[in-house]
């Protein structure tokens, strides 16, 4: 008796899986600037030196300290 409803179970459970998954994200959730890149192939430009250190490449902006305070 347990096979049996368990089958059933299981047969509803993937025909109710095989049906949601055909809900998508809708089109202004896709076309974000700030989606997170999920595919792993682009890394930052990372070079380390004979010493250990790491350099990082892009641009470099000054910071000053007065204009926190």
């Amino acid at each position: 008796m347990n096979a049996v409803f368990f089958g059933i179970l299981t047969i509803l459970s993937l025909f109710i899986f095989m049906n949601l998954s055909k809900i998508k994200a809708s089109k202004k959730q896709m076309d974000r600037d700030d989606r997170i890149n999920w595919s792993g192939k682009r890394r930052p430009n990372v070079r380390q030196n004979r010493d250990g250190s790491k350099i990082i490449e892009g641009s470099a902006e000054e910071v000053d300290d007065d204009a926190q305070k």
